[in-house]
């Protein structure tokens, strides 16, 4: 549908777009360029833990390309982090400035960062001095007040950056309410790196309609609208929607490969059917009747009824 050359990023959604998914999504799917894993929290004085090193392993992102992406606000951390990541192959890493949830941003870390641009510019003045990595940043428009971020702009500006990305709200919106086209159209005018959008792309209309506000756009990150409709990214490349058949086949495919990614590496089938529910919060929507699927699936309490549940499902109609 859009034909002009622009640059897709799968957005890092906790607990969804792990590298299981990411593969899966690969197999089935095209229109992402890269993709920005969800956060490692790093922990002063600790290494990454096994499941975080497995997470980011060249060997199990080889589909897509990953960028890491990190979470802390302790330099000394940071630096040791981006090293850890570098040695497992590592050439680019994200720093998060713009985690919403209060027992992330409540404590300095994440958005909680942005009414403080002097500490941002300390601690990237004492990472960036002695870093292995590229280093781009997430982040919001502010915690509370909307503006912030153009402080923390003439902050990025000084820094060498692969790239800035926004997300166009702030902290306390969370994931509610519009975002704010007219500073994010100034944010772009602000920013001296390769600018990111991301916020409410739902749908090849809704993508231009985006466009056209922010013409010199051309990087873009897709959250939630892809996890909905995985096919939107190739239609917002240029291609078209699969027909209903088509789009069911490509469903219960990548459903299939991610169920079967997630039974060899979790323990019971407790774990695999709560991993597997969350997926469906998404996927539902899919549907004509996502409450009647989501309902459905969550009254699946053993791996037999899930799978009968996921039978029925894919006879049903999509949304659209």
């Amino acid at each position: 549908m859009i034909k002009n050359e622009i640059i897709l990023s799968m957005a890092p959604v906790r607990g969804i777009t792990d590298a299981v998914y990411r593969k899966s999504f690969a197999h089935c799917f095209s229109g992402f360029d890269y993709a920005i894993a969800p956060f490692i929290q790093l922990r002063q004085g600790h290494s990454l833990r096994l499941g975080e090193r497995l997470q980011m392993s060249i060997e199990n992102n080889r589909e897509i390309r990953m960028i890491p992406q990190v979470l802390t606000n302790h330099a000394p951390t940071f630096t040791a982090g981006l090293r850890e990541l570098h040695e497992l192959g590592h050439d680019e890493v994200n720093w998060n400035l713009g985690c919403p949830y209060p027992t992330v941003a409540g404590r300095g870390r994440g958005a909680g960062l942005l009414p403080h641009p002097d500490r941002i510019d300390a601690i990237l003045n004492q990472v960036l001095n002695r870093c292995p990595v590229r280093l781009s940043v997430k982040l919001r428009l502010g915690y509370g007040d909307p503006d912030e971020f153009q402080a923390v702009f003439k902050v990025l500006n000084r820094y060498p950056l692969a790239e800035v990305i926004l997300h166009s709200r702030t902290a306390d919106q969370m994931y509610g309410g519009s975002v704010d086209l007219e500073r994010a159209a100034l944010a772009k005018t602000l920013c001296m790196h390769p600018f990111v959008f991301n916020g409410n792309i739902t749908s090849p209309d809704k993508f231009c309609e985006l466009r056209a506000r922010l013409p010199d756009v051309d990087r873009w990150m897709l959250g939630r609208g892809a996890l909905i409709c995985p096919s939107l990214p190739a239609v917002i490349k240029g291609g078209e929607l699969p027909a209903p058949e088509k789009r069911r086949s490509q469903l219960r495919e990548f459903h299939d490969l991610l169920f079967e990614g997630y039974r060899n590496m979790l323990s019971g089938p407790s774990h695999l059917l709560d991993k597997m529910k969350g997926h469906w919060e998404y996927m539902a929507l899919s549907f004509a009747e996502p409450g009647t699927v989501l309902n459905r699936i969550c009254d699946s309490h053993s791996p037999e009824a899930y799978a009968k549940s996921a039978y029925w499902i894919f006879s049903q109609p999509l949304s659209r």
